[in-house]
């Protein structure tokens, strides 16, 4: 019995080294990157316009035709197209595994959100992200020296931000005769601590032993849940051929509180037969703001070996 298992000694001491070796390939680094996502996983757009100032129906363009038609198109999409900019820090505990943090600022690009046309008036409303989100990731890799493949999992956390929705209202005669209304309106909403998702598969090329680039496909899967909203700027004018002035009684000041500031919850109740009060936010249902894309992203990793070893491979 003790020759069998001494038969199966060298076997052990051999796969204790293998394993040894390469849980010893350690490696801390860091990874700086850029990139652009598009629009992904398309639902429709929040209403912007609590007070209907601007006859804009929730995520459609419509058109009134002067013929007394109308033409109607659904606007559908999410507010995560735009631009990327990332840094990374990164340990590897093996060639073939390890663990990530990035910090992200996503720059939105402006989406029409809402429209309305008609021969004598026009209103517009467009939304855009800007913000930042932590992600905490696990890489799995071959570990090659050349070309390597990689994928990483990851959670999405926001981390601040908001979601800002700038409105456009003209109106032809709309104050009288040869006197148009123009009506200029900006809503910022801030989102609670929202969680999603993201999938990575991208791959990187040797410059250096410690120096790499990669590119990669990115997939985010990512809601935001508005927390409140506030009407940040709100201007009326009366605009003639010869002149512009401010409507007196129509200015953002003149706004009672539950015009221009809302909270937003699951669940609440108010009377069936009196309006909410007027010096109060406005309670209204939660609303949910869809920041899903798929883009991509090039960089450079910088790998650092916390041992001080040069002969320590870079991981992926």
């Amino acid at each position: 019995m003790a020759r069998r298992k001494m038969r199966y000694l060298p076997l052990l001491i051999l796969l204790i080294s293998f394993f040894s070796q390469r849980i010893d390939a350690q490696e801390l680094y860091f990874r700086l990157s850029g990139g652009y996502a598009w629009e992904a996983g398309k639902t429709e757009f929040n209403d912007a316009d609590p007070n209907e100032i601007t006859r804009i129906r929730q995520s459609t363009d419509v058109t009134l035709n002067a013929d007394g038609t109308v033409t109607i198109e659904a606007l559908n999409g999410t507010l995560g197209e735009g631009y990327k900019a990332m840094a990374t820090v990164g340990y590897m505990f093996a060639p073939y595994f390890g663990v990530e943090l990035t910090g992200t600022y996503f720059h939105g690009r402006e989406t029409l959100i809402g429209r309305f046309q008609s021969p004598s008036a026009q209103s517009e409303a467009v939304a855009f992200l800007r913000g930042f989100d932590v992600m905490p990731a696990i890489i799995l890799t071959p570990g090659l020296d050349g070309i390597n493949p990689y994928t990483r999992f990851g959670l999405i956390l926001s981390a601040g931000g908001d979601l800002t929705v700038e409105t456009a209202v003209d109106q032809a005669n709309g104050i009288g005769p040869n006197a148009d209304l123009r009506i200029r309106a900006e809503t910022e909403v801030q989102p609670r601590f929202s969680i999603g998702y993201s999938a990575v598969a991208g791959v990187t090329f040797p410059i250096t032993e410690t120096l790499r680039v990669f590119g990669e496909l990115q997939y985010n899967n990512f809601s935001l849940e508005g927390e409140e909203a506030e009407i940040k700027e709100f201007t009326s004018l009366a605009v003639s051929d010869d002149e512009t002035n401010l409507l007196p009684g129509r200015q953002l000041e003149d706004l009672p509180v539950s015009e221009k500031k809302f909270i937003f919850k699951d669940q609440f109740t108010q009377s069936a037969t009196q309006e909410p009060p007027a010096d109060e936010p406005r309670v209204l249902p939660t609303r949910y703001l869809n920041a899903s894309n798929v883009g991509i992203n090039i960089g450079l990793r910088i790998g650092l070996n916390p041992k001080g070893s040069a002969s320590v491979k870079p991981g992926y």
